[in-house]
């Protein structure tokens, strides 16, 4: 089962990916990463806005391989397939960047962590889901809040001073795994997002909305206690996320199609179109940066600057357009 909306949705984060990732000198603040306890920049909207769309994604995969009539066990191995590939290929980008082999945590390693608790845990019945999403997401803001940090004491969130930063300092880091305790909030996020994907599966737009604004109330009301920061995911920030992707979700899925189809070849292979350009880009460093230093040569700073991200993006999408025209995709 796919949803056009739903894959617009995925397409037009991995187009603001692609922008924010490759932002020319003397872009506007605001299009970046936003400082410590102020994660409401556009950037900062990248990463939830992919688990938002996996946990809505995982209804519509769960009610097809029950349609075909397969045993139940077989789709526990696909959770862990699909899972365990994931971590993989997050292994093989984080090395590739780092320039030998690395074990560490990173984008695609917690979306792989997340992702396994979002889809292992969807069978429960909804009350239990909602109850569970939410003890994750709310029990790991209270642990931020109210477990002391040696030597610093209890209800102390600072860049300098949190309890994810003394953890992954002085137990996770040192294994390779630090960032760990992140899968707990985004795993209850993803839960959480299964939600809006039964209420696309079923077309009950007034959930989709509802949802949105539960998330949005609750962040805010939540934000002087627990400030939204991507760097530890606090649940503030996640139900921000949630409370902006919502409506997002619901607004796309009004639009005609025609509207939607500029999106569809980016969301309908955005595994690729993650791992893909950072890839090459790690790989052709210098020649991406000639260009760069040609173009902001020959228009200016600024209007070259801006040439060179157009062209990124456009190269891209040409590429993953003759892809989609093609059929081909990367699913794990």
């Amino acid at each position: 089962m796919r949803n056009p909306a739903l894959d617009a949705f995925r397409g037009l984060t991995v187009f603001l990916m692609l922008l924010v990732n490759n932002l020319p000198p003397g872009a506007p603040a605001w299009m970046a990463h936003g400082p410590f306890g102020r994660s409401y920049y556009l950037a900062d909207w990248v990463f939830p806005w992919f688990l938002l769309a996996m946990g809505a994604a995982i209804p519509f995969s769960r009610r097809g391989f029950l349609r075909r009539g397969l045993p139940p066990w077989r789709y526990e191995v696909r959770v862990l397939r699909r899972a365990f590939g994931l971590f993989l290929l997050g292994l093989g980008l984080t090395s590739l960047r780092a320039g030998r082999p690395v074990f560490a945590l990173d984008v695609l390693q917690l979306l792989a962590l997340a992702y396994l608790v979002g889809a292992w845990l969807y069978d429960l019945p909804p009350l239990r889901r909602l109850f569970l999403a939410l003890l994750l997401l709310l029990g790991y803001g209270a642990a931020l809040l109210l477990v002391p940090i040696p030597g610093v004491g209890a209800g102390v969130f600072r860049e300098e001073a949190n309890l994810p930063l003394h953890l992954n300092r002085t137990y996770l880091a040192p294994l390779g795994l630090r960032g760990l305790l992140s899968a707990i909030p985004t795993g209850g996020f993803v839960l959480l997002a299964t939600f809006l994907g039964e209420a696309l599966v079923e077309g009950r737009r007034a959930w989709t909305l509802a949802l949105g604004l539960l998330g949005l109330a609750l962040g805010l009301a939540g934000s002087p206690l627990l400030p939204p920061d991507k760097t530890y995911w606090t649940p503030t920030y996640l139900l921000l996320a949630l409370g902006l992707g919502a409506p997002l979700l619901l607004l796309l899925e009004r639009l005609p199609g025609w509207l939607l189809r500029p999106f569809l070849p980016l969301g309908a292979n955005p595994l690729l179109a993650y791992a893909l350009p950072l890839a090459l880009k790690t790989l052709l460093q210098a020649p991406l940066r000639a260009l760069l230093t040609a173009l902001t040569l020959r228009f200016g700073a600024a209007l070259g600057g801006w040439a060179w991200s157009a062209l990124y993006i456009l190269g891209w999408w040409f590429v993953f357009f003759w892809l989609y025209r093609l059929g081909w995709s990367l699913r794990l």
